[in-house]
């Protein structure tokens, strides 16, 4: 499997909501995308990893078998713990063959429970 970095999740993000003096919290996030993928065949994951003072964390999103050439939507909801410091958060495509190509369409991260706004989108090429 190999991951590929699609885009850096902006903090006003991920800490909307976040309980002020809490050293442990946690957050649910809607996350969806469209995936353009072509030459090869496999699996894919849209996943979510960070970094804070506990270490290094990858949640799974969604996951799509490709069969050929194509776009695949990924979404769900990912709740995230952290502890202390938090160092970065990324969406991230684990691909199954390092002959996949893709082009992310769109890329959308929000706080479940707040309102979608445009900076909720992180990657249009439309």
């Amino acid at each position: 499997m190999i991951e590929k970095f699609i885009a850096k999740v902006p903090a006003r993000i991920w800490e909307e909501g976040r309980p002020a003096r809490l050293r442990v919290w946690d957050g649910e996030y809607n996350i969806a995308s469209w995936v353009r993928v072509s030459g090869a065949v496999g699996s894919i994951e849209l996943c979510v990893t960070y970094s804070d003072e506990a270490g290094e964390h990858r949640v799974r999103v969604d996951g799509a078998e490709i069969a050929s050439d194509g776009s695949a939507l990924l979404s769900g909801t990912a709740k995230l713990r952290f502890t202390g410091q938090v160092e970065q958060v990324q969406a991230v495509l684990v691909l199954s063959d390092p002959g996949m190509r893709f082009v992310v369409e769109e890329l959308y991260v929000q706080r479940r429970g707040s309102t979608l706004s445009r900076t909720d989108k992180l990657i249009s090429n439309f």
